[in-house]
């Protein structure tokens, strides 16, 4: 199952909020629930809030590539052990990168 996430990533630079946002390949784990605690690699989230879309069939029609019913949405934050880490925006990124669970990876700042 693919699952959409982003957390913050805790720092604010000229102006801009630094994000990161991500497709999460889970297979066939459940969906992960409120205050459920993810690691991706050495960066440890919560989970703040799950939002479930249904999309309708002609939006899923009109998509050249296979699209679930139903887009899951994660909202992560970072532990406050892993905030206090004060990773750059790029480090965010090459620890992400390097997880074969993690596609259509952006962070802000990079």
């Amino acid at each position: 199952m693919r699952v959409y996430a982003a957390f913050d990533l805790g720092f604010e630079r000229d102006g801009v909020e630094h994000t990161a946002e991500f497709a999460w390949e889970t297979g066939e784990l459940p969906v992960p629930r409120r205050r459920d605690r993810i690691a991706f690699g050495e960066l440890i989230t919560v989970v703040d809030r799950v939002q479930y879309s249904c999309l309708d069939a002609g939006y899923i029609a009109t998509r050249d590539h296979e699209e679930s019913p139903v887009k899951i949405d994660l909202w992560l934050r970072l532990t406050k052990a892993t905030r206090q880490g004060k990773y750059e925006p790029q480090e965010f990124h090459s620890i992400l990168s390097e997880l074969p669970s993690v596609a259509d990876l952006c962070v802000t700042g990079v």
